[in-house]
């Protein structure tokens, strides 16, 4: 599934919070591949343990609202009527 033109939710949100820095980054000469992004979001989490990072925030939702609270809920309810 795509989102917004990139492959998923979470690719697409390293590219909004952190796509201008790889632009100024490349306009300064660097070369953007995939280590190097990966090494800017993994700097950007030890920045968020540190600080609120909205970037973080963001990617967190993200996995949290992948879980389906009713399914596990569900489970448990199910557990107590096997009792």
């Amino acid at each position: 599934m795509s989102y917004n033109g990139w492959s998923n939710k979470e690719t697409w949100l390293v590219n909004l919070w952190l796509g201008e820095a790889f632009t100024m980054d490349q306009e300064s000469g660097a070369e953007i591949t995939a280590e190097y992004i990966e090494q800017m979001v993994e700097e950007c989490v030890s920045e968020a343990v540190e600080s609120d990072c909205g970037f973080i925030v963001d990617l967190l939702n993200c996995a949290l609202g992948e879980i389906d609270y009713h399914e596990i809920a569900e489970h448990y309810e199910e557990e107590l009527e096997d009792v």
